[in-house]
């Protein structure tokens, strides 16, 4: 008996949709950003937020740097759409390896940044390397991802209706 055909989940605009994992890397990826979002939505106070999970200012900065081009990343996805901009596509198609590159630095600089006794100080930052491992592993044998990151949109006629 043959298996059943892998029949793909398609979006609004006929493309492949894309898997809440792939947001949930963004989100853990992105953490520097939305963590400082957080601190500066939040009440002044003695204790800072970013302060728990980066207790030197340069790791916060360094975490930033890593996590910037997935802003880039983010913005090509806003535009995977038929009316998308066609620039974008440009960004979109090495996004794959965009991924792997920010997710293996952010998985080093998280590692390195950990201190000895950080399983008793601070046993949540231990997450962050956990959580990378996990998507490191995804990334690898994910097979919808690489097709995801190589189809685009195509644009339109002038004259027709979507």
């Amino acid at each position: 008996m043959k298996s059943p055909q892998y029949l793909p989940l398609l979006d609004n605009h006929g493309l492949l949709q894309i898997p809440l994992r792939f947001y949930g890397l963004l989100l853990l990826l992105l953490r520097p950003y939305i963590s400082w979002l957080a601190e500066l939505s939040m009440m002044r106070s003695q204790h800072s937020l970013l302060s728990q999970f980066y207790p030197r200012q340069h790791d916060f900065l360094v975490a930033c740097l890593i996590a910037l081009p997935l802003l880039l990343l983010v913005a090509a996805l806003s535009q995977r759409r038929p009316k998308g901009r066609r620039f974008w596509c440009y960004l979109w198609r090495p996004g794959l390896w965009l991924l792997w590159l920010v997710t293996l630095a952010d998985f080093g600089h998280s590692v390195s940044g950990l201190d000895g006794d950080v399983i008793l100080d601070a046993p949540w930052r231990l997450w962050a390397p956990v959580l990378l491992l996990l998507a490191m592993i995804w990334l690898a044998f994910s097979k919808t991802l690489p097709l995801i990151f190589k189809e685009w949109p195509e644009q339109l006629p002038a004259g027709s209706k979507s």
